[in-house]
Parts: structure tokens; C-alpha cells; sequence
């Protein structure tokens, strides 16, 4: 896709003149999109293997791999509450102990699994950008209820569940920086 002449952004004309980015205002560009010829920022650019380019000319190539539907999302989001809800659940009736939370690190994950690979066959495998994401919110709300009965339980098994849920999508979770 080329971006039309009036959205080009003039190259200098001397030297001395600067390109600011049009993303970072206050930034120098200091490069250029390698795909649109668009002036970007350090904070913009993001490294391909064919070179720098903008963030928007990587998004637009990534969209060709995600193919999922608006009803994929409702599958994922239905799923995952329904089956956390039941693994939560039934975990929560255990009550604190050693061997219980080693069974607990097990079952979560199973769970996990389970909801990431039954999301996974019901959507036809289809690729969806948010997918991993509204899995891994589902799994969380479907854990809540739990909290009331055993909340030491529900944590373990939000948090195990889904990150093997999430993992199905090849997605990682991060909470702390990147």
C-alpha cells in the first residue's frame, strides 16, 4: 500500500534542516521506513530482517496472518470462563496442603491446556490477533467466584492456567517491562 502524495512528508532540503518524527513530535527521525519512506524515530523504527520500518508498514504485513472471526472471539471469551469456572471451582474444595498445591499445579495447567486446545479445535485454528488475550481474560473472570470459597486456590489457578492457555496461541504473558 502506498500512502498518497499528500501524506508524504518532505525530505530536507539542506542539511542543516530537521525531520521531526510525526508519531514523537519532539524526537529527531533519523530514519526511514525501508517499505513507505516514512522519517521515524529511534522509538519507532522496529528492527525486520530486510531492514528499519514503521510500525504501521509491520502491522499491515502481520494482518495477512490473522484470519479469525468476530465469532471466534465470542467462542474463546464462552469457553474459557465456562471450563475456569469449573476448574476453579472444583479446586477451591480442597483445602490447604502441601500435596494439594503440587495436585493444584497440575490440574491448573491440565485446565489450561485443555481450554487453550478446545479454543483452539472450535475456532477451526483460524489466527486472531486478540484471541490469546480474550482467553486469558476469560480464564481469569471464569476463576473469580473461586476466590470467595479458596482464594489460595484461585490464584494458583489463575495464574497457571492461564499462562498454558495463553501458550496454546504461542503467546507469552508478560508483566513486568516487555
Amino acid at each position: 500500500m502506498t500512502i498518497p502524495d499528500t501524506e508524504l512528508i518532505s525530505t530536507p532540503e539542506t542539511e542543516d534542516e530537521v525531520v521531526t518524527c510525526p508519531v514523537h513530535p519532539k524526537e529527531v527521525a533519523t530514519l526511514r521506513c525501508n517499505r513507505c519512506g516514512r522519517p521515524m524515530c529511534t522509538k519507532c523504527a522496529v528492527r525486520t530482517p530486510v531492514g528499519y520500518r514503521c510500525r504501521e508498514c509491520v502491522r499491515q504485513q502481520q494482518d495477512k496472518f490473522f484470519d479469525a472471526q468476530a465469532l471466534d472471539y465470542v467462542i474463546a471469551g464462552v469457553v474459557s470462563v465456562a471450563i475456569s469456572l469449573v476448574g476453579a471451582y472444583l479446586l477451591a474444595q480442597f483445602r490447604f496442603g502441601f500435596f494439594i498445591i503440587i495436585i493444584a499445579f497440575f490440574v491448573s495447567s491440565a485446565v489450561g491446556g485443555a481450554i487453550g486446545t478446545i479454543v483452539r479445535a472450535l475456532t477451526r485454528k483460524r489466527r486472531g490477533r486478540y484471541t490469546p488475550l480474550v482467553v486469558a481474560a476469560g480464564v481469569i473472570i471464569g476463576a473469580l467466584p473461586a476466590l470467595l470459597i479458596n482464594p489460595l486456590m484461585a490464584v494458583v489457578f489463575m495464574f497457571l492456567a492461564t499462562g498454558t492457555a495463553t501458550a496454546q496461541f504461542g503467546q507469552r504473558l508478560t508483566f513486568f517491562g516487555r
